[in-house]
Order: structure tokens, then sequence, then C-alpha cells
């Protein structure tokens, strides 16, 4: 039995090294071309460019690993089953969940492999990738530019730009509105100019040639006159616009810059802030004299289960809302009742965006062990290893993946809890997995047909 499951193995080796070539080839289809164009265009070295390719990975690998699983469990067992070794080993007496276990074994090392990718190799190359792209746009400032599409990124300016030289930095067809609180904008065009920052990095220096500027100052008296002016060279310095664009390295992170430790953390301060900020409101619900229910209104979601079912069905049978009803019998508390509104779901937005990020990096490595209970069975229906194993597997990982994205977004507006919208395309695959595979089983026990004489041979 030693030497099945060894043999076994050592066929899910060949199809997964290929499947993950194949799967992150297509995956970093979407990003690739967008690297070159930073070669060709954009001047950017060759070799910053692959650093910045090779960081970008990351996130990639974490996909296609559990991909490449299930190609190579669907490969592996097709193959066996092609070629009848299925019905020997069922005609021998083998049970097929002995032979499944090092495949199981190996994905469950394989995902604890990826738990620790996520929760330590990710987060860094994650923000390794952030950084770079910071020295970029401080060596290159027009690589963050875009044809055609206004850039809102300098306070107070909206700038479009027809065209963009990378290499010279030189930009063609400038045209920056200029934000003047209290009064129309200020237009300011431009046949040609460049885009630079000064040494520290913090503020934009536009330098423009060939241009008018278009404006409508403010005097006194209330009149104002249009004015046209026409100017061979002007700069214009954009205080501010370089802090994004810091050369050092960040100490803040993203959620996909963090491990699991440090989001849960996050999680517990922003839960703490909430905490602080809900009972500050209910403290002056209290000495105004609110009533319970109104009180209880601020955060329902904190109520018990059984509670926020009856709460629920009776805002439906009365359509009203107990808070609501309270701030429209105090008129002067309306600004404050939008306030907290808008306060709690953005708090609440928040958790369930670290939330997600938390159950993520755990759901994701767990895939690889669905996908062999899932393929198993699967790949032994299938007898010919060749377009019907590439469409099965894009169909269920296509669907894994789509389940991931929306039930991502349905966690960050709050339809869905964040556990749930993670472990979701697990839970389903799973469950159909371990009946497959438990029905596989069953028929493995029942005698099998006769074979034919080249199966005999094959069991011999």
């Amino acid at each position: 039995m030693r030497i099945l499951r060894s043999y076994i193995l050592r066929l899910h080796l060949v199809p997964f090294l290929l499947g993950f070539g194949v799967v992150t080839f297509i995956l970093e289809m979407d990003v690739l071309f967008d690297y070159l164009d930073l070669v060709v265009n954009r001047g950017v070295a060759v070799g910053v460019v692959t650093q910045l390719f090779l960081l970008s990975l990351g996130y990639i690998v974490a996909l296609s690993a559990p991909c490449a699983v299930l190609i190579a469990v669907l490969m592996t067992f097709g193959r066996l089953s092609q070629d009848n070794e299925i019905i020997a080993l069922r005609a021998s007496g083998v049970n097929l969940g002995s032979i499944l276990l090092g495949p199981l074994a190996a994905s469950l090392i394989l995902a604890v492999g990826l738990t620790l990718f996520n929760n330590h190799v990710l987060p860094e190359s994650n923000h390794a990738f952030a950084n770079l792209l910071i020295d970029i746009g401080r060596m290159r400032p027009t690589v963050r530019l875009q044809e055609g599409v206004f850039i809102t990124d300098f306070p107070g300016y909206n700038l479009l730009v027809q065209s963009v030289n990378g290499r010279t930095n030189e930009m063609h067809g400038v045209t920056i509105y200029k934000v003047n609180p209290g009064g129309p904008p200020t237009t300011i065009i431009a046949k040609r100019g460049t885009l630079s920052y000064t040494p520290d990095g913090r503020t934009a220096v536009l330098r423009l040639r060939d241009g008018e500027i278009h404006e409508i100052p403010p005097e006194e008296g209330g009149s104002r006159r249009y004015r046209r002016m026409v100017f061979t060279t002007h700069v214009i310095y954009i205080a501010g616009a370089g802090g994004l664009l810091e050369h050092t390295v960040r100490d803040a992170r993203g959620d996909r810059e963090m491990s699991a430790r440090a989001l849960i953390d996050e999680r517990t301060k922003l839960r703490a802030e909430f905490d602080q900020a809900l009972e500050r409101r209910r403290e002056r619900l209290r000495m105004a004299g609110a009533p319970r229910d109104a009180i209880e209104a601020l955060a329902p979601e904190r109520l018990p289960f059984a509670r926020r079912i009856a709460g629920l069905l009776g805002g439906l049978v009365t359509r009203e809302d107990p808070l609501e009803r309270y701030y429209a019998s105090r008129p002067e508390l309306a600004t404050e009742a939008e306030m907290w509104r808008m306060e709690r779901d953005a708090l609440r937005r928040r958790d369930a965006s670290l939330s997600v990020e938390i159950h993520k990096k755990f759901a994701l490595p767990v895939a690889c062990v669905v996908f062999v209970l899932l393929g198993a069975p699967l790949g032994m229906r299938v007898r010919r290893a060749g377009p019907a194993v590439a469409f099965v597997s894009i169909a269920f990982f296509l669907f894994y993946y789509l389940c991931l994205v929306g039930g991502e977004e349905l966690a960050n507006r709050l339809l869905l809890p964040p556990w749930l919208s993670m472990w979701l395309p697990n839970l389903t695959l799973g469950g159909w997995g371990v009946a497959a595979t438990a029905r596989a089983c069953d028929l493995s026990k029942r005698r099998a047909p006769e074979m034919p004489r080249h199966a005999t041979r094959a069991a011999a």
C-alpha cells in the first residue's frame, strides 16, 4: 500500500507544476502589458520592472496553488480511470479512500505552508511592492499619469494630459483646472510641460510652456471680469502633492500588507473605538430621556439574535424605526442622528474589511484540501485527461473565484457576515466533495464487473 500511495503522489507532481505555471501565467496576463509599458514607453529600468513583477506574484501564488491542486488531482485520477487502473484497484479489494490519504496529506501540508505564506511572506511582498511603486513614481513622476484621464491626486488641481513621454517626463496637451473655493475654477492650458518633484519629494513642480491662463478673479464690489493671460513659461508648485510618493519606507500598512495577528490587533482597536463612540451616544440619549428601544436602536446588531428578529419583524409591520421615531420628535437632533449613522456604517464597514482579510488568509489554503475531495471522484469519471480536465478545472475554479470576490463585496456592504462570505465556497464545494468521495469509496467496496483482459494484466 505504501508503494501504491507513493506512486499516486508521484503522478500528481508534474500536473501540479504544469497547472501552477499555466494558471499563474494566465492570472498575470492582466498586468503583464502594464509592466511592458513601463519598460517600453515609460523608461523604467528592466531590473526594476522585473522586481516589481516578482513582488506582484505573491497574491497570484495564493490563488494559483489551490487551482493547481485541482488540476493535478483531476489529471491523475483521470489517467488512472482511463487506463482502467481504478477498476483494477477495485477488483483487488483496495478501498479508494485509502489511496486518497496520500493526496489529502500532501494537500494538508500544502495548506499549512500556504497559511504561513499568507501570514508572513505575502504581507511583506505586498508592502515591498507598494514601496517600489513609490520609488518608481519618484524616479519617473509621469508613470502615474494616464493619458486622456483626469488626475485628481494633486491637492486643489485637476490635471488632464493628452500624451506623456515617460522617458523624458514630458507632457503634451496639458489642461489644468485649479479649484477656487467660492468661485469658478482657473483654467490653465499648455502645449507641453514637465512634471517633477522637489528634493524632499513632497512638492510637485509643473513647468508649463506655450500656454494660456483663463480666470475670473474676485474683485471688490461684486463685479468680476474675465481675464486671459498668455505665457511662454509658467511654473506651478503644488505643496503636499508628493506625500503619496515618499521615498522612504512607509510605516503605515494596508490591509493586505498585514499578517493575521496585526489585522486582529487592528480590528480590536477599531471595535474598542466603536464601543466608546456607542457609549457616548447612549449616554446622551439617556440624559435626554430617550426611551429604551431608541437607545438600543443605536446599534441593533449588538442585540441578541431573538430580539433582533423580533425588532425586524416589528419594523416590517409598523415600518418605523424606534430611533427614527425618537429623532423625529426632536428635530434639533436630526443632524446628530445622521452623523451617528454615517460613523456607525463607516466603522462597521472597516470592521468587515479587516475580518474579510483575516478569514481569507485561512480560507484560501483550505481550498487545497477541498479540491482534493472534489477532484478525485470527478477525475474517476473523466476518462480522457484532455479538454475535459481543463474545462472542469476552469469551471470549478471560476466558480470558487467568483464566490470569493462576490462574498468579499457582500461582506464589505454588510450583507453577509465576513466569515460566511469567505468560507462559503469551501463549505459548498467541500460538502459536495465529501459526498462524492464517500459515494466513490462505497462503490469500491462493491464487487466490480468483469474486467477487460488488459485491465487484468494491469492488476497483475
